[in-house]
């Protein structure tokens, strides 16, 4: 009687024990619809002068003790994207610890010549209008990070230090400084190139492409001016260490040049080349300058995305993005956060460029998922991917992964290609 009654008792235990199992599955595995309906988080604002950050606390807890996080945004005209990016700035910089902003501008300008510059209000101003692309320093929304809130942060203990990773080294600095200081360099080290007959040449060459509209279409220039550039960099790098600033200068001139090459021939090719290079010096800030700090990335939702090769459309799983290359190892994958934008509706086009109305989502998107009577909300994809490791689910938002391309709803599996989403009902262009 007594075995009889242990063993009603264990199966008793066991049928328990399984529904417990099946009601933890059920709520785990919910599809990626039911989920971003049930744990979307309100934002109460995107207006950069609400210091109310109660709102915003969804997102840091998301990002945890990520040492970078990356900010996307669906155009370069964006500008309810711009309001919210700052907001997020300043939240992530004064409650989250984050010290720098890495700007998707130029690398030599924005490390170097920031670096020299005397930060007064008038001078950081100037800099920046120069040698942060005008699709946002001349963007009326962004005027209160770009001139008010970094030169202010100067005046306290906690500035907010600023840097560029890309690698299109053009802006006003690099175009007066980088040949004089290459050919500087160049000369102190007594480097074997300058003694070539064609060097003045070689820097007419390097000077030709920030000019990169008036390049010629002949490959046979990109090729040599490619072996002129990996000559110098090999000179250089057996007097520098190979961490040294200006062998990722030399790198970042070897991709600009692969970039222009294939401009009109290969636009994939094209993008690569930038992108891949925007990634290593993203880890070089992170691993050597900044390697003590926490970085905000501003880029386009296109360079942070991650997670390539999976697209429906197969001319999309040619694309090597910065994001992509960036966490490709798994220490730097565990330790940044990626936040793209979506909108419903509205207008873009960046500043300087003709506007255009957004295409309209499809009947059963993430942007109709959303309560429709608010304006902005967080969803965090990382949850999600760590309740749910084993599902794939693809399904339509408007994510502007084509580059250039024009805001548009894709099928992907978004989960895995953002980290999280910012959605802002009404996306509308930049003013001057």
């Amino acid at each position: 009687m007594a075995k009889q009654k242990t063993l009603y008792q264990i199966i008793q235990i066991i049928i328990i024990l399984v529904i417990l199992l099946s009601y933890v599955r059920s709520n785990a595995q919910k599809t990626i619809k039911q989920y971003v309906q049930e744990s979307s988080t309100r934002i109460a604002t995107i207006e950069p002068d609400s210091t109310n950050y109660e709102d915003l606390e969804a997102i840091g807890n998301a990002i945890g003790d990520s040492k970078v996080v990356m900010l996307g945004e669906q155009d370069h005209g964006d500008a309810p994207t711009f309001l919210a990016k700052t907001r997020l700035i300043k939240y992530l910089h004064e409650k989250k610890g984050f010290n720098v902003l890495a700007f998707e501008s130029d690398f030599l300008g924005l490390n170097e010549g920031w670096d020299k510059l005397n930060k007064t209000k008038p001078a950081i101003e100037l800099f920046l209008r120069e040698n942060v692309y005008p699709v946002w320093t001349r963007c009326n929304t962004c005027n209160n990070l770009f001139y008010d809130y970094i030169p202010e942060s100067f005046k306290t203990v906690n500035p907010l230090q600023l840097t560029g990773f890309d690698s299109q080294v053009f802006l006003q600095y690099s175009s007066k400084n980088l040949v004089i200081q290459l050919d500087s360099l160049i000369k102190h080290w007594k480097l074997p190139i300058q003694e070539q007959p064609e060097y003045p040449t070689i820097l007419t060459s390097i000077k030709a492409l920030e000019n990169f509209n008036k390049l010629p279409a002949d490959s046979n220039v990109y090729n040599q001016l490619n072996n002129n550039l990996l000559q110098i960099k090999k000179e250089l790098g057996e007097k520098l260490v190979p961490t040294d600033f200006w062998i990722q200068v030399m790198d970042n001139l070897i991709q600009e040049n692969q970039q222009w090459k294939y401009r009109d021939k290969d636009q994939w090719k094209s993008y690569a080349a930038r992108d891949l290079q925007m990634a290593r010096n993203l880890k070089w800030l992170s691993e050597v300058k900044y390697q003590h700090e926490k970085i905000i990335v501003w880029a386009h939702n296109y360079h942070v995305s991650k997670f390539n090769g999976h697209y429906p459309e197969s001319f999309l799983n040619n694309m090597v993005t910065m994001g992509a290359v960036f966490t490709q190892e798994n220490f730097t994958k565990d330790k940044t956060y990626i936040l793209g934008f979506t909108s419903y509706e509205g207008t873009a086009g960046r500043i300087f460029w003709k506007k255009y109305k957004i295409e309209k989502p499809r009947s059963n998107t993430f942007e109709t998922w959303i309560d429709p009577k608010l304006d902005y909300v967080f969803v965090d994809f990382k949850k999600y991917n760590l309740l749910n490791p084993s599902l794939n689910e693809s399904f339509y938002m408007s994510g502007s992964i084509k580059g250039n391309e024009q805001h548009t709803n894709h099928q992907a599996q978004w989960s895995k290609i953002f980290d999280g989403v910012f959605y802002i009902k009404r996306m509308y262009p930049c003013d001057q």
